[in-house]
């Protein structure tokens, strides 16, 4: 994992990554390693994508917003299926992500 956001000392929470092991999962063709189980919009924003699809009538950019699933606006294309939303799901290995542009 390159340039690796995550916190890794905290005075009250326990953020120990020992024994998480780390998958590999592809968004758009490119490899990413990350710690299976994660939340993939989590997983996602700390490998750089920060911006996971455009609003085609204005352009304007799609993101984890809410991180509880109300605004459906980190939606992704997982394994095939479309409008998946990533603050929902956790990463596994092998995992196919696309980013998605959105009408609405």
């Amino acid at each position: 994992m390159k340039n690796d956001l995550r916190l890794t000392t905290h005075p009250v929470l326990d953020l120990s990554m020992d024994g998480r092991n780390r998958v590999t999962i592809t968004i758009d063709g490119t490899s990413l390693e990350v710690l299976e189980g994660e939340i993939l919009a989590a997983a996602l924003w700390l490998n750089g994508f920060i911006s996971l699809g455009h609003n085609p009538s204005d352009g304007s950019h799609r993101g984890m917003y809410c991180g509880i699933g109300h605004c459906y606006e980190c939606r992704v294309t997982v394994d095939g299926v479309e409008d998946v939303r990533s603050c929902l799901i956790r990463a596994r290995d092998g995992m196919r992500v696309s980013l998605q542009s959105f009408n609405t």
